[in-house]
């Protein structure tokens, strides 16, 4: 009967480390992906084909932390983007099988992408307020 206590103690003080140690885990991995960024916002503007005939869209992003998702409105329909921005506002993104990058410098952005009938070039304003 005496070693009982002694056992039980002993497991709840190792179940006490595991759990101190789980939650410095889930700390320290919630801060990367939650944490504010320079270009956190929402960001609105135009994509212009430079050529070609296309005609040009409006485009909605907005920003937390590095993830970067919005949406180009076309005449026929929408098309997702989906990307990330880098501390230095390097950008890389798709819109929808297209390749799009580009630079975020403060409140503006421009990048380029292309199609198979254009070339597009797209420049985004930080909405103000953000």
């Amino acid at each position: 009967m005496g070693k009982h206590p002694r056992q039980t103690r002993d497991f709840i003080k190792r179940m006490e480390r595991r759990l101190v140690a789980a939650a410095v885990c889930v700390l320290l991995l919630s801060q990367g992906s939650f944490a504010a960024g320079p270009f956190d916002g929402e960001w609105n503007g135009t994509a212009t084909p430079n050529r070609g005939r296309c005609k040009a869209a409006n485009v909605t992003m907005t920003i937390a932390g590095k993830v970067v998702s919005g949406e180009m409105r076309l005449e026929g329909g929408t098309s997702e983007i989906r990307g990330t921005v880098w501390e230095d506002g390097s950008f890389g993104a798709t819109i929808g099988f297209h390749h799009l990058t580009g630079q975020f410098r403060r409140d503006a952005f421009e990048g380029e992408f292309d199609t198979a009938d254009c070339k597009w070039k797209m420049q985004l304003r930080r909405r103000t307020g953000q």
